[in-house]
C-alpha cells in the first residue's frame, strides 16, 4: 500500500498529537489526586470531554458548511492546545481554587479540540479509500501508540524525580506537551484538501435524525460507552490508592498494554479487511468485558494481574478503536461531517454520565462488592451485554459472508513473527525517515 502525501501527514499529525494527549490528559487524573480531588471529582473530569463533545457538535459540523476543513483543524486545534497553559500555571496564579481551574480549563480545551472532530472525520473519509481503510488506520494507530506510550513512560519516570507536593514536574510535561499539539496542528496546513461535495445548509433538526443501519450501530455505542466509561476512569485511581503503585509503575502497566495494542493493530487491520468490522466489533467489544474482571484480583501482593489486564486491554482496544471507526466511515458514505457530529455528539451523552454515576457507586453503594471494586464488577456485566447486542449490525464493508469457524480462525490466527516485525518497522521508518 503506497501512501499518498495527504496520507503520510495524516499519520505524523497522528503521532504528534499522541505525544501530545500522553504527556497532558494521560496525567491529568494524576494531577487531580495530587490537588486533592475526591472520586466524585475525578467522575466529573472524566465526563467533561464527553460534555464538550455533545456541546461542539453542532457547531463543529456547520463550521464545515463554511470554512475549509483543514483551516478548521489549524486554528481550532492550535486553540484548544494553548488553553492548557492555565492549568500549566495552577501551582503559581490559582492556589485558592485549583480544581475548580482545572475544571473549566479542561473542559474549554476539549470543546475546542471536539469542535473539529467533524472536519477531521470527513477529511480522513476522503483521503483514504474503502479498500485499503482497515490497514491503514491500523498502521496510524500502532504508530501513534508508539509515540505515545513512550511519552507516557518518559512522562511518568520524569514525574516520580519530584515530591508528591511539589508541581513542577505536572508543569513541565504539560508544557512540552503543548508544544507537541501545537507541531501536530501546523502539520494540516501542509496537507491539500479534496473537493469537498457536502456544502450546503442543513437544518437543526437533522442534527437529531438518524435512522437505519446507522441508527442502531449508534445506539450500541451508547450502550457501550456507558458501559465502559463507567469504569474507565478509576483504573488508574485503583492502581495508585488502591494497590500503592508509582507513576512509573502504572504508565509501565499502560505501556504494556500500548505494546499489546502495537502488535495488535496490524493483526485487526488484516482480519477487518478480509471479515469485515462488525466480526472484530463483537469480539474485541466482549474482550474489553474481561478488563474490569481481571482487575477484581488484582492486589499489592499480586500487582501482576494489572500487567496481565493491561495486556487483554491493549489487544482487545486496539479492535474496538479499528471496528468502531470502520463502521463509522462504512455507515456515512454522505454527509459525513455531519452523521460524524450526530454520532459524537449522542455517543457522548453516556460518556458524561457514566463516570459522575460511576464516582457516586465507588463512594456511597455497597452490593456483595464496595467502592471502585463494585464499579468493576457491574461494568464487565454491561460490556459483554454490548458485544451482544452487536450482532444487530449488518456488515456495510465485506459482502461476502463468513462462517463462525472462518472468523474465529482469522480472529485467533498469528503472523509470523518477522511479517508482525515488518508490519511495525516498515511505516516507522518510513515516519522518521530512516533509511
Amino acid at each position: 500500500m503506497k501512501l499518498t502525501q495527504n496520507q503520510k501527514l495524516l499519520i505524523k499529525e497522528g503521532i504528534f498529537w499522541a505525544i501530545y494527549y500522553n504527556l497532558t490528559s494521560m496525567f491529568l487524573i494524576a494531577f487531580a489526586l495530587a490537588l486533592g480531588a475526591t472520586n466524585t471529582i475525578i467522575g466529573i473530569a472524566g465526563a467533561l470531554p464527553y460534555l464538550a463533545a455533545i456541546l461542539s457538535q453542532i457547531p463543529g459540523a456547520k463550521l464545515t458548511e463554511l470554512y475549509s476543513r483543514i483551516h478548521i483543524n489549524i486554528v481550532i486545534n492550535a486553540a484548544s492546545r494553548l488553553l492548557w497553559v492555565p492549568i500549566v500555571l495552577i501551582p503559581i496564579f490559582f492556589k485558592a481554587h485549583p480544581l475548580l481551574t482545572l475544571i473549566i480549563y479542561y473542559f474549554l480545551s476539549q470543546f475546542a479540540e471536539w469542535l473539529s472532530v467533524p472536519a477531521w472525520t470527513s477529511l480522513a473519509g476522503d483521503f483514504v479509500s474503502a479498500k485499503y481503510r482497515g490497514r491503514y488506520f491500523a498502521r496510524r494507530n500502532m504508530l501513534m501508540g508508539i509515540f505515545g506510550m513512550t511519552a507516557s513512560v518518559l512522562g511518568a519516570a520524569y514525574l516520580d524525580l519530584f515530591p508528591k507536593t511539589d508541581y513542577t514536574g505536572f508543569s513541565t510535561i504539560f508544557m512540552v506537551g503543548i508544544l507537541f499539539g501545537l507541531w501536530s496542528a501546523y502539520l494540516y496546513s501542509k496537507m491539500r484538501e479534496p473537493a469537498y461535495t457536502d456544502k450546503k445548509y442543513h437544518k437543526m433538526s437533522e442534527f437529531f435524525k438518524i435512522k437505519g443501519e446507522f441508527r442502531k450501530f449508534v445506539l450500541i455505542m451508547l450502550f457501550f460507552n456507558f458501559a465502559f466509561m463507567l469504569s474507565s476512569p478509576f483504573f488508574i485511581v485503583y492502581m495508585l490508592k488502591n494497590i500503592g503503585m508509582s507513576y512509573t509503575m502504572v504508565m509501565i502497566a499502560f505501556a504494556v498494554g500500548g505494546i499489546a495494542k502495537i502488535i495488535s493493530h496490524p493483526h485487526w487491520g488484516r482480519v477487518s479487511d478480509k471479515i469485515g468490522d462488525k466480526p472484530v466489533a463483537i469480539f474485541s467489544i466482549f474482550g474489553t468485558a474481561l478488563i474490569p474482571f481481571i482487575y477484581l484480583f488484582a492486589t499489592k501482593e499480586a500487582i501482576w494481574i494489572v500487567f496481565a489486564a493491561q495486556i487483554v486491554s491493549g489487544i482487545v482496544w486496539a479492535g474496538v478503536l479499528l471496528s468502531s471507526f470502520n463502521l463509522l466511515l462504512d455507515l456515512s458514505p454522505h454527509h459525513r461531517a455531519i452523521k460524524a457530529a450526530k454520532y459524537q455528539m449522542l455517543t457522548s451523552l453516556p460518556l458524561i454520565v457514566a463516570p459522575i454515576v460511576g464516582g457516586y457507586i465507588a463512594d456511597n453503594l455497597v452490593f456483595v462488592l464496595s467502592g471502585i471494586p463494585l464499579v468493576f464488577g457491574i461494568s464487565f456485566l454491561l460490556r459483554a451485554a454490548s458485544a451482544v447486542f452487536m450482532f444487530a449490525i449488518k456488515e456495510p464493508r465485506i459482502k461476502k459472508k463468513h462462517r463462525f469457524q472462518e472468523i474465529i480462525h482469522e480472529i485467533f490466527s498469528i503472523h509470523p513473527v518477522h511479517k508482525t516485525y515488518n508490519h511495525i518497522t516498515e511505516p516507522l521508518r518510513r515516519i522518521i525517515k530512516i533509511p
